[in-house]
């Protein structure tokens, strides 16, 4: 090569491109030496190529013979090559079979081996030096050969396989093999055919006593997938005791039943699973043949050990992950596992603990945070004896300590001890779980006592409706034993709470061997327990086992409940079904209730105490409610398995619903015929014997009647006091008799079942003694004393069943001679004690029709058509007529009521007939009716016509009579906005109350009505016409709109009694004093063009009408009169008006301009401080008038025109004194006592002869 070099720049960095070109020319010496020497190397290799390959054919022995002292082994081959490889010269053999010498088989057969010659030991040694040694794809059969045939066959005497190979390792000279692909045929003890795996790739190396060794199989799928094997030791392997060094193994997807297989060594396959797959990674370290420690990882599932003896289950762990370390401490071995999962993932590692003695005679360790399914499927596989296949657990073991001593006597051995947590107990197929538990258990060998506690725990239940119990506290100590194959279960301490309940058992349960029944001996106590939570649990398949009374309780409350159980246990049959079992118990209930089925109603607070021996029950009822009836006291005995069943009891109840429940269900009419058509209410008492015994039955009641009511008929008065016995056999009800009170008298019934027209009915015969005023009381009428007596009567009342052609049907026939009874009625009702009046009522009636026919004697007659709507009798059409004669059936609808009546009371009479009006049960009424003597509260009117008609549209009513005649009309409802009307063209009021005559009427037309008369008298005067609106409420009236117009007057005012008081407030203005004087009845005795009379009064509601009660205040002004002398038989004196009294007797009168006065009325007083008559004199009066009394005491002041006064008067007449009040008058009224005895004249006496007297 030649370089020119480049010319230099001119400029000032020429001198630096000059130095560069220095270094360069260093660098290219340096290439080419480096490229000289390799020339050279590469030639003296060709060169030894060369030579060797030259010389192969020539070194074929040799080659051999190097084979045979590197592996120890003879060669044969078909074929020799040499070829350059990438380490340098290689020896390639084909065909290739290496076997021990003498041997009777190859032990290795391979395609190729290839052996690495050493080309720098060559060039030292002059001779053939191997580097490696290479096999591709061989066939090691390590049962091949003489050495290890024994071995294949398993005979005894023979070398183990891994004794041979440790053997055929020891003679081979240091180097290194690898093995590219290829199988390993491993021979197995009773097996036809060897374990063949497939060799991925294999390297070993020696140097010296160091060996190192890496290997990578396939597995087959009997082992699993693939295996990897690395080794580091020193030592000879044919001396195992003197090697030191580390093996580790990793397997992938491991069958663990095809290993366990491998193994040949028992005590080890037992602990090996049987079933599984998983990868395994162990790392071990050994040191002169004794290992010194061991970890790894493992990763499997579906792992499966055998169990220990034939009839027990297997042990199945589906997950186990985890590292362990195992490691030599002195004389002891310690196994450590960190992070382990067994089974499902859980919320703490699972880590273990174990220290073992080397030569196994103890063991120790600690399990902490383990699955509890794990840890009892692994103690149910230990000890298969123990009846944990029958429970399911789940939970956590929080730390488990055991400790196994092989010197210990036998029994106690293996101590163990457990805390449980959340730990849950279920059944097998988990249709009972209870959760929230807590334990601990501890025990030696087979032998564990168990401690559970809660205080929250939950039972669940799977029923058709799932059950739920909660927040039970519990506390249990249970000993667990399995000896001899048996096991048992036993307690003294078991305890379950809930609120109230409270649940304690005692007892054993077990077996004596593997598929032996089990045995029970238990006692159970129950408190407070309740029915329906209890029906609940136990399901309706363990009530029913108690027989049919027990399956139909679904409520109540078990005070106290004993059991006993001895003898087999047979889960899925009644306790007493298996020969030789002990079942009994007693059962305390409370309140409970007993489902009842058609026609039987419910039982219901039922109180009983039940006893049991096996099948056979007792109960003994207390007390309890079935239906309407109150159960005092029965007993029943039955037969669980459904035999027979006896009952007999006592119960007390309403008759009235007793029936009402024989009419809801027909088919019991068979018991007693026409029963159930009775209206009997009140308490009965009921005896009943039943003896159930298939296919018949046998009943007897006897119904016991104390004080019961019986409405024979619907619309008459009950027949009280009843009492007496009803007694029914075989259905059918026997001849009774019962007693009873009857309208104020004694009644005596038959009572008995009767053939009639075919069928069986039921009749009542009665006879008795009835009070006449009791009669009318309960008919709806007032307690009038014109009626008294009692009177003899009797009756047949016939009860027919429903026929085909028609429902049931009854009929009575009533007879009464009415002898003893007395009436004070004006005719046609009036009789003398012992008169002869014979009263006759007949009634037939079905479902929905009837007939009422009624005779008194000769002088009453009536007839009535009936219809029935639901629960009522309504009276389509009818006459009563008050004559001899029988009445005509009207053809129209309606009730007609005609005749004559001695008295008649107007407001209840009209009362009535808006009641009558407004009854659905009724038609319209018309009644005809001429009365001697008309009632009106206090007032009676004489000879008065009636004519009315009521319905529920309303009604009207026509009064004449010679006091006063009118018309009353009402709607069908009463309001402020339609009030009833009152038109009365005339009355004459003689005296205050009979202003009754309008309050009666408002009474009955309530609550409001419009009074209007056209020509209103006091006492035979004339006053004018009265209008008034009245309202009545149930404890109010008012009057308003009150407007009297008279000839002279005009009156206005309203009227209010509520809370008891009445309180009047009215305005009179009189264009005529003297003619309003004389209309109300007062002495003419003063005259005035114009007056007003101004009031506010008041006075008791209930009080009798009377001055005496009136309280309040009068306002009177007369204005343009004079005052003049009145004749005594002009009426009584006005004596508010004073001025007359003081000038009695004096004519002409005097005249005056204005007359006024205030007066304040109390006590029947009317007092005033300001009359005040200013005229032809002025007058001042201020005093009291007596409205009761009729009398004066008031004191006059004459102030002037004394000139005009009566003589008697002027002799009185004026004084300084008098100037003086007349100057000072507002002192004088507003001054002491000793200044007001200054007045004039004092007057005194009656209202018909004043006296008037000096001032004192």
């Amino acid at each position: 090569m030649r370089v020119t070099p480049a010319e230099p720049a001119a400029g000032p960095v020429a001198p630096a491109a000059a130095g560069a070109a220095c270094p360069a020319r260093a660098g290219l010496r340096w290439a080419a030496w480096v490229l000289g020497g390799a020339t050279i190397l590469g030639a003296v290799v060709l060169s030894a190529w060369e030579l060797a390959a030259a010389r192969v054919p020539q070194h074929r022995a040799a080659l051999e013979e190097l084979i045979r002292q590197q592996t120890g082994l003879s060669v044969s081959f078909s074929q020799l090559g040499v070829r350059w490889g990438w380490y340098g010269p290689e020896a390639v053999f084909h065909s290739v079979a290496l076997g021990e010498p003498g041997g009777r088989g190859a032990l290795l057969r391979a395609p190729q081996l290839i052996v690495g010659l050493d080309a720098w030991r060559m060039v030292r040694s002059g001779r053939l030096e191997a580097g490696r040694i290479t096999l591709v794809n061989p066939d090691i059969d390590l049962g091949a050969g003489a050495g290890l045939a024994g071995a294949r066959a398993g005979g005894a005497g023979h070398e183990p396989v891994p004794s041979a190979g440790a053997r055929l390792l020891s003679r081979w000279r240091d180097g290194r093999i690898d093995i590219q692909g290829g199988t390993l045929r491993w021979p197995r003890a009773g097996a036809p055919s060897p374990l063949t795996l497939s060799v991925r790739h294999a390297q070993l190396r020696r140097l010296a006593s160091a060996w190192t060794a890496d290997a990578l199989v396939l597995l087959p799928a009997s082992l699993g997938a693939s295996a990897h094997l690395a080794l580091q030791m020193t030592g000879d392997p044919a001396r195992p005791a003197g090697l030191t060094g580390t093996l580790s193994f990793e397997g992938r997807m491991l069958e663990f039943a095809g290993w366990r297989a491998l193994v040949e060594y028992p005590p080890l396959q037992r602990y090996l699973p049987q079933a599984g797959r998983g990868n395994l990674e162990l790392h071990t370290e050994f040191a002169q043949g004794s290992i010194l420690g061991a970890d790894g990882t493992v990763l499997a599932q579906a792992l499966e050990w055998r169990a220990p003896v034939a009839a027990a289950a297997a042990l199945t762990v589906e997950r186990l992950s985890g590292a362990w370390r195992l490691a030599r401490l002195g004389g002891h071995w310690r196994f450590e596992a960190h992070a382990l999962e067994i089974g499902a993932p859980a919320s703490a590692p699972t880590t273990l603990s174990v220290d073992a003695a080397t030569d196994a005679a103890w063991a120790r360790g600690t399990l902490q945070s383990a699955p509890l399914p794990v840890v009892a499927a692994i103690a149910r596989w230990y000890a298969p004896q123990l009846p944990l296949a029958q429970v399911a657990l789940s939970g956590a073991v929080r730390e488990l300590t055991f400790d196994w001593n092989a010197r210990r006597p036998g029994g106690v051995r293996l101590r163990t001890s457990a805390q449980l947590e959340n730990l849950t107990l279920a059944t097998p197929a988990r249709d009972m779980v209870l959760t929230g538990l807590t334990g601990h258990v501890a025990g030696a060998d087979a032998r564990l006592v168990a401690d559970l506690q809660a205080h929250a725990a939950q039972l669940t239940l799977a029923r058709e409706q799932r059950v739920s119990l909660d927040n039970l506290a519990i506390a249990a100590r249970l000993a667990i034993a399995a000896d001899g194959g048996g096991w048992q279960v036993s307690t003294d301490d078991l305890e379950v709470r809930r609120a109230q309940l409270s649940v304690t058992a005692s007892g054993a349960i077990g077996a004596a061997g593997a598929g032996r029944q089990p045995q029970i001996n238990a006692h159970v106590a129950v408190k407070d327990a309740d029915v329906a939570l209890l029906a609940r649990l136990l399901g309706a398949r363990a009530l029913a086992a108690f027989g049919a009374p027990a399956a139909q309780l679904t409520a109540g409350r078990i005070a106290s409940a004993d059991l006993e159980w001895r003898g087999p246990l047979a889960a899925a049959q009644p306790p007493w079904t298996p020969g030789g079992t002990g079942f009994r118990g007693a059962v305390g209930l409370r309140d409970a209730t007993l489902a009842g089925s058609d026609p039987w109603p419910d039982t219901q607070h039922l109180d009983a105490r039940i006893e049991w021996h096996g099948p056979s029950m007792h109960a003994a009822i207390d007390g309890g409610q079935v239906g309407t009836f109150q159960l005092v006291a029965a007993s029943a005995e039955w037969d669980a398995r459904g035999r027979a069943m006896h009952l007999a009891g006592r119960v007390t109840g309403s008759a009235q619903q007793a029936l009402a429940w024989l009419r809801q269900h027909p088919q019991l009419s068979a018991y007693a015929s026409g029963l159930q058509d009775v209206d009997l209410r009140g308490d009965t008492l009921l005896d009943v014997d039943m003896l159930v015994r298939q296919p018949r039955e046998r009943t007897r009641v006897t119904a016991v009647l104390d004080g019961a009511q019986l409405r024979a008929v619907a619309g008459l008065p009950p027949i009280d006091a009843l009492r007496g016995t009803l007694a029914f056999t075989a259905g059918h009800l026997q001849p009774s008799t019962l007693t009873g009170q009857w309208l104020g008298g004694p009644v005596s019934l038959g009572v008995a079942e009767r053939r009639e027209t075919g069928v069986t009915a039921l009749a009542i015969f009665g006879r008795g003694l009835v009070d006449v005023r009791q009669a009318l009381l309960a008919a709806g009428a007032s307690d009038d004393a014109q009626l008294a007596g009692n009177a003899e009567w009797s009756a047949l009342l016939t009860f027919l069943p429903a026929t085909d052609a028609g429902g049931p049907r009854w009929r009575v026939r009533a007879d009464s001679n009415l002898i003893g009874v007395a009436s004070g009625l004006p005719e046609p009702f009036g009789k003398a004690p012992g008169a002869l009046l014979p009263l006759h009522v007949e009634v037939q009636a079905g479902a929905d029709a009837g007939q009422l026919r009624l005779s008194l004697g000769d002088r009453l007659h009536a007839w009535a058509a009936l219809s029935r709507s639901g629960e009522l009798w309504r009276i389509e059409r009818g006459t009563v007529r008050l004559a001899s004669t029988a009445p005509t059936p009207p053809a129209e609808p309606g009730l007609l009521l005609e005749g004559r009546i001695s008295r008649l009371d107007l407001p209840a009479y009209l009362a009535l007939w808006r009641q009558i009006g407004r009854d659905a049960a009724l038609p319209a009424l018309r009644a005809r009716l001429t009365t001697s003597q008309l009632i009106v509260g206090e007032r009676s009117y004489p000879e008065v016509s009636l004519a009315a008609q009521a319905s529920r549209a309303g009604g009207q009513l026509q009064l004449q009579s010679a006091d006063f005649s009118g018309t009353v009309r009402w709607p069908a409802a009463v309001s402020g906005a339609h009030p009833a009307l009152v038109q009365l063209a005339r009355l004459n009021l003689a005296q205050p109350g009979d202003a009754a005559l309008g309050a009666g009427m408002l009474a009955a037309l309530a609550p409001a009505a419009q009074l209007s008369i056209d020509a209103l008298q006091w006492q035979g005067h004339p006053i004018g016409r009265f209008d008034a609106l009245l309202a009545a409420q149930a404890d109010a009236l008012e009057v308003s709109e009150l407007h009297l117009a008279g000839d002279n007057e005009d009156t206005r005012g309203t009227l209010q009694c509520r809370d008891g008081v009445c309180r009047l407030q009215f305005s009179l203005d009189s264009r005529n004093a003297a003619a309003t004087l004389s209309a109300f009845g007062f002495r003419p005795e003063l005259d005035a063009s114009h007056g007003r009379l101004q009031g506010e009064l008041q006075w008791p509601q209930q009080a009798p009408t009377s001055l005496a009660t009136l309280d309040g205040r009068l306002h009177m002004q007369l204005e343009q009169g004079v005052t003049r002398a009145g004749a005594p038989s002009a009426g009584v004196p006005f004596a508010l008006l004073a001025v007359p009294a003081l000038t009695k007797g004096m004519s002409p009168g005097l005249s005056f301009s204005s007359l006024t006065a205030d007066f304040v009325l109390h006590d029947g007083q009317a007092t005033t401080s300001d009359l005040h008559f200013d005229g032809d004199a002025e007058i001042l009066v201020r005093g009291r008038t007596g409205l009761l009394a009729q009398d004066y005491d008031e004191q006059a002041w004459i102030l002037r025109g004394e000139e005009r006064l009566p003589a008697a008067l002027r002799r009185l007449g004026p004084t300084p004194k008098v100037a003086a009040v007349w100057l000072s008058l507002r002192e004088l009224f507003n001054g002491s006592a000793a200044d007001r005895s200054r007045a004039a004249l004092r007057l005194r006496g009656t209202w018909v002869e004043p006296i008037v007297t000096p001032a004192e």
